[in-house]
């Protein structure tokens, strides 16, 4: 039996997900409704859970383009935000209903993962039944990203603080200057996801270099503390009691080349150490090198992963 979203037990969900997934990416009831329900693109008609006898037999959560909440999205393609199973047969199913759903809407493409407000920037590796499915599906393989951990407890910044830089979380006196700079040199996702963050948390979420007296660069942290965890604190059940997250971090285009990347990371890193977090992710990134340096090691590789509706 099919039901919609609307008559989802959460608890279940969640039974069944930690179940299919690997450890490394177990989640709670509150990161599944917040990714997928509460998500303004969630898309109600293509997701659907599988039922029998009272048991979650699968679900597959879908999410609509993002173009109507920031500029950059193709609004041809769909997202698989989440899929489990316990039996292939029923994410066959659930999935080719989807299919079919999305190109009565004239869809494009679908994606796994990548989605506003997403668990997966792709597929992860190590979770093979899923690899495997997609792969029988008809997904084709795109390129790889990557999560990176690292314990903070003895993290010391190895670059010093750029002539001039002055480092700090913002407060709301900085609220203009976090809008004009996000408008000017990231507007997008970055641009959506910070300021809705601070939304919900405040301003403190966002840590600051200032060239004079002006923001010439941010980086969104997040901590054990914070209502509503995005990004890489979607895994804070794998992180630990003391976890924390990094990202997205970026400078001024004009400032770039000069130490003040380093600098902001450090500075972050050593915020989030001072907040008491331990376990450190910083998510969806090819940057490995650049934060191999402050010490950081891949523990999640995902593979993107996209299917063409119309063949």
């Amino acid at each position: 039996m099919r039901i919609s979203f609307l008559q989802a037990d959460f608890d279940a969900l969640v039974e069944l997900w930690n179940t299919f997934y690997p450890e490394e990416f177990k989640i709670d009831a509150q990161i599944l409704r917040q990714n997928t329900v509460e998500s303004p693109v969630f898309d109600w008609g293509a997701s659907q859970i599988d039922v029998m006898d009272d048991v979650v037999q699968g679900f597959v959560a879908l999410k609509q383009p993002a173009a109507r909440l920031y500029s950059g999205p193709n609004k041809d393609v769909s997202h698989v935000s989440a899929l489990a199973f316990r039996e292939a047969d029923s994410g066959i199913d659930l999935l080719a209903e989807a299919k079919g759903i999305l190109r009565n809407r004239g869809q494009q493409i679908l994606t796994f993962g990548a989605d506003s407000r997403h668990f997966f920037p792709g597929c992860p590796s190590t979770a093979h039944t899923l690899c495997s499915f997609l792969m029988v599906e008809g997904f084709d393989n795109g390129g790889e990203c990557f999560d990176l951990e690292r314990d903070l407890a003895d993290y010391e910044a190895p670059y010093p603080v750029p002539e001039g830089a002055i480092f700090r979380a913002l407060d709301a006196g900085d609220s203009d200057g976090l809008t004009e700079l996000l408008s000017k040199e990231f507007s997008g996702r970055w641009r959506y996801d910070v300021l809705e963050k601070v939304k919900v948390e405040g301003p403190s979420c966002v840590f600051g270099v200032f060239k004079g007296n002006e923001l010439a660069g941010f980086s969104l942290i997040q901590d054990f503390t914070n209502k509503r965890p995005i990004g890489g604190g979607v895994w804070r059940g794998s992180l630990g009691e003391k976890w924390g997250s990094l990202g997205p971090i970026g400078v001024v285009a004009s400032l770039r080349g000069k130490g003040l990347g380093h600098g902001l990371l450090g500075a972050s890193l050593t915020e989030l150490k001072n907040r008491g977090v331990r376990r450190c992710i910083i998510d969806w990134t090819g940057l490995t090198d650049f934060y191999g340096r402050h010490g950081f090691a891949v523990t999640r590789t995902y593979q993107a992963k996209s299917l063409r509706l119309g063949e």
